[in-house]
């Protein structure tokens, strides 16, 4: 199994999930603090198409079975009008076209096998827009008309694409008291379950969607986000 940003956050979690049953490549521009065993970890700039094609030369020759994209990248909370164009650009190169770059390498290895799971990591912010995250919000939809594209186009190969989005989650990405002021107290006024989401309440998920037992579950988005967005 294949996994972007494994080394931090939600997708640390994913991986220490995920090494129980698979040998899983970490490719990320971060050193985890300690590499779990079944880990392999590749130091990848995946807003760059070289790194990702150099990086996915040796992992095609292994039997993939899955690949799941939790890198994300939002940026400062500002207006639209304060975002430059280099900034755009960075956000929608880890948060969508690293998807599109590994994806349409990892398909037909998929297909030969006629089996296959990608999992997106999305976004509470998939579903609702979000002020002064303008740039993050788009890229985040971009995911879903993503999969649900993938499912379709691929899904009579035995290959399934679903996306999770996450509300808050316990991690520096998705508390930012050091961005917003109060940002702890504003999340779990907005939050119906009055709490934050643990990292590995995500990666559950995760190992459900990547799982044999998942195969009919195709273009889904699996919002888990203390019901931010049922209201």
């Amino acid at each position: 199994v294949i996994v972007t940003g494994g080394s931090g956050g939600i997708g640390r979690s994913i991986i220490a999930n995920l090494v129980k049953k698979y040998k899983v490549y970490n490719l990320d521009k971060q050193t985890p603090a300690q590499v779990l065993d079944g880990e392999t970890f590749l130091r990848v700039d995946l807003t760059s198409a070289d790194n990702i094609n150099s990086a996915l030369y040796s992992i095609k020759k292994e039997t993939l079975s899955g690949f799941v994209h939790c890198a994300g990248f939002g940026g400062p909370f500002v207006d639209i009008s304060k975002v430059p164009e280099d900034l755009w650009d960075k956000i929608f190169a880890i948060n969508i076209k690293a998807a599109y770059l590994l994806t349409k390498e990892i398909l037909p290895e998929f297909k030969k096998r006629l089996y296959g799971r990608i999992i997106v990591i999305a976004s509470s912010q998939s579903v609702v827009g979000a002020k002064n995250s303008v740039a993050y919000s788009a890229s985040k939809h971009a995911l879903i008309g993503f999969v649900k594209s993938l499912a379709d186009e691929w899904g009579e190969y035995g290959i399934t694409a679903n996306a999770v989005s996450p509300g808050y989650v316990e991690t520096p990405m998705g508390v930012q008291d050091t961005q917003v002021s109060n940002h702890r107290q504003i999340i779990m006024e907005k939050t119906p379950s009055k709490r934050t989401a643990s990292p590995e309440e995500i990666a559950r998920v995760v190992d459900f969607l990547i799982s044999q037992e998942s195969g009919y579950i195709n273009g889904a988005n699996f919002v888990v986000d203390g019901g931010i967005t049922a209201i």
